[in-house]
């Protein structure tokens, strides 16, 4: 274990991990479930995400211009700035069009600083033969965070204690920022002329990293079921904001069990992993498209939140092998796998609105169709992209 904790750059990437894992299992999970609570639609939720993924996928190369100017670090704690100023707005939520606006840009524009250096700051630091175990290592962080997350803001969104809640996630990107500053700044440093026209010229260009573009693009189906379905549809089907909370923490815990073991496979055959999760993954997906007794949903919620991360955990080894083995610039390739991302997002959500002002049951239907449609392709294309 040495290798993986004895390194200090490693172990400021699991304390960066663990402090950020805390602000978003709040952040992340609750947001929909805030909202729809408050009384915002469905379709208007999608609407606040889709437009999100728009300003995130425009201005991603944000991330490149900012790191050569002000350092990767200080771009991220930019970015917590801007999310911990979200979290503010959707805990005092309005029901002006121009308030959700306001929500959707700040959101976007945080994701576009901070997203595509989740994939190159690894990238950069991570031995690639210790990538799957280092990626299991900090997801076992990151689930013990998430697990107080939740705890933490089960207690106090059912008290409406908004001003700690948001000081509680703004202290933590804090701490994750420090943790990212302790490492060399010269390992993470990126010269390129123009990231925005080098960026958006990569992005259209047909080349050997259309693969990454494409499977970048499908995944963003699972970005959005992880995202708005599962904790849409959870929150819809138990109506209380108690029992949907303690779903999540008994779903991490038992998440937990797995990742214990898993990252060590992940070193040795990351493809593999990746087809057998990606199986157990169809099969709780397709458990949300038939299941309707509460019981059902908890003990299935429990199995998708363990496969769900995994699968993440052995996509994120292969994406950062295949960055870091590019002859490309990886941050170039960080962006364009962003920016691939969220314009199928944008895509996919606005057939989503349309869908649910119709009918709102159908929209998670489908959501869940496309997701398991997305992970069987998903594997074949990787299979034939390793090849």
């Amino acid at each position: 274990m040495e290798k993986y904790f004895g390194n200090k750059d490693y172990r400021m990437l699991y304390y960066d991990g663990f402090f950020r894992t805390f602000a978003n299992s709040i952040y992340t999970v609750f947001t929909p479930v805030i909202l729809y609570k408050a009384g915002v639609s469905v379709a208007m939720i999608i609407f606040i995400f889709m437009i999100q993924f728009l300003v995130m996928g425009i201005l991603s190369p944000l991330a490149g211009t900012l790191s050569q100017k002000i350092g990767a670090a200080n771009t991220k704690f930019l970015s917590y700035i801007l999310k911990s100023i979200s979290m503010l707005l959707v805990l005092v939520v309005d029901t002006n069009i121009y308030y959700y606006l306001a929500i959707s840009i700040i959101q976007g524009l945080s994701g576009a600083a901070n997203n595509p250096l989740n994939t190159y700051i690894p990238s950069k630091i991570v031995n690639e033969k210790f990538r799957g175990r280092f990626n299991s290592c900090s997801y076992i962080l990151r689930c013990f965070s998430s697990i107080v997350g939740y705890v933490f803001a089960g207690i106090f969104l059912i008290k409406d204690n908004n001003l700690i809640i948001v000081l509680s996630v703004f202290i933590s990107y804090l701490i994750a920022y420090v943790a990212l500053a302790q490492i060399d700044k010269n390992k993470l440093q990126y010269e390129v002329a123009k990231p925005f026209r080098e960026s958006y010229k990569y992005l259209f260009k047909k080349s050997e990293n259309g693969k990454l573009k494409l499977v970048s693009g499908l995944r963003s189906f699972i970005i959005i079921e992880r995202l708005i379905a599962v904790p849409l549809y959870l929150y819809i089907s138990l109506n209380n904001l108690k029992t949907f909370t303690s779903l999540y923490i008994i779903s991490t815990i038992v998440e937990l069990l797995s990742l214990f073991i898993t990252g060590k496979k992940l070193d040795k055959n990351h493809t593999k992993t990746f087809n057998i999760i990606s199986i157990i993954k169809g099969i709780t997906t397709t458990i949300f498209l038939f299941a309707k007794k509460v019981n059902v949903l908890m003990i299935n919620q429990s199995v998708y939140k363990l496969v769900d991360d995994v699968y993440d955990s052995s996509y994120s080894a292969l994406q950062q092998s295949k960055v870091e083995n590019d002859n490309k610039d990886t941050m170039l390739l960080s962006i364009i796998h962003e920016m691939s991302l969220c314009f199928w997002e944008f895509v996919d959500l606005l057939v989503f609105l349309i869908i649910s002002v119709v009918n709102v049951d159908a929209t998670f239907k489908f959501m869940f169709l496309c997701s398991l449609w997305v992970v069987f392709l998903n594997a074949v294309l990787i299979k034939k992209w390793n090849k």
